[in-house]
């Protein structure tokens, strides 16, 4: 018996030092690794050919920030799968993601090149250095045909600020109700578009910074409550005379908003503003405070009170943002 264990042993000690130097011999062998997968930046703006590469181009290397007309930034071959079908990547910006969440945001694309490079020449020469100088740059810009407004989706709304994306519309709805493209603009209208896409960015980021001293802009607000109509956010119903306008689309400004979120016309006699019925949407304390940003980076004391002086709760609201923007160094 001792004989026999230990010519087991020897046998296995054999197979042991066997194993051992088939290991590393295939180890010897083995093929020199090379990283995969590496992370691509889709965010990077590749030369290419076409008046719209080119600025997009300029805007990348001077600001640092990326300029697209489309979702889909781009696709990727990543291998084979089990039926030996090709495996494509498609990498596109997360409209609507956050860290913590996810809200539905409605654009639809633009198709028009002649609107697109209208657009991106207005981001390059005018855009870019507005929002330099306020230090509110977002990481990439998209510019779409229409921002359907989430509360009114006959609403195309001017732009919207998104995770790391700030969308660009380039055909807005008009204060008459009616919609112009950017290649339409007045001077004027250009300057408004221009005024309320800086104050989007410079509002996100005052109310991210200064939130508890933005509350005090809310409480005005919610200080001058005479009846429905001056809460945020909420839907009423009435005539031109219950909001004290004339003829034609009821005033905002006696509750002490600059625009309506959204407005309606539910019934109409013969024209007649008497009998004509409305239902309005005020707007959300974010696009109330967006509204007066772009008022008090566009206009002087003197420019904002010979339109709104016979309006108090506007004025208000007007002359806390002025002082706040000139406290916290934004304007003069």
């Amino acid at each position: 018996m001792p004989n026999m264990l230990n010519f087991n042993d020897k046998k296995m000690k054999k197979i042991i030092y066997l194993f051992i130097i088939f290991i590393l011999g295939a180890c010897a062998q083995e093929d020199e690794l090379t990283p995969t997968g590496v992370v691509k930046d889709w965010f990077a703006i590749q030369p290419g050919e076409g008046e719209w590469n080119e600025i997009a181009c300029d805007i990348y290397t001077n600001y640092g920030c990326s300029v697209f007309k489309n979702d889909t930034l781009g696709k990727e071959f990543r291998g084979f799968d089990n039926a030996g079908d090709s495996i494509i990547y498609y990498e596109t910006l997360k409209i609507g993601y956050s860290i913590e969440s996810f809200s539905k945001v409605n654009f639809t694309l633009c198709k028009d090149e002649e609107k697109l490079i209208q657009g991106i020449k207005i981001v390059r020469d005018l855009l870019m250095p507005q929002l330099e100088k306020f230090g509110t740059i977002t990481r990439s810009y998209l510019l779409v045909d229409t921002v359907i407004s989430a509360s009114d989706t006959t609403v195309c709304e001017y732009g919207k600020r998104d995770f790391e994306t700030t969308l660009l519309g380039l055909t807005v709805s008009m204060t008459d109700g009616t919609r112009k493209n950017i290649t339409e603009f007045t001077q004027e209208e250009r300057e408004n578009w221009l005024g309320k896409i800086v104050a989007i960015e410079v509002a996100n980021r005052i109310q991210l910074k200064y939130s508890e001293l933005v509350k005090e802009f809310y409480t005005i607000q919610k200080e001058i409550v005479e009846n429905e109509g001056n809460k945020y956010a909420h839907g009423v119903k009435g005539t031109t005379e219950d909001f004290g306008g004339g003829k034609g689309i009821p005033d905002s400004r006696p509750l002490g908003f600059l625009e309506w979120s959204s407005l309606t016309i539910t019934y109409n006699y013969f024209n007649n503003p008497k009998w004509t019925k409305y239902e309005y949407y005020s707007p959300t304390e974010e696009k109330d405070f967006e509204t007066f940003v772009a008022a008090a980076l566009l206009k002087t004391p003197e420019e904002f009170e010979s339109e709104n002086g016979e309006y108090p709760y506007v004025m208000e609201k007007f002359s806390w943002m002025k002082n706040f923007l000139q406290e916290q160094g934004y304007i003069q």
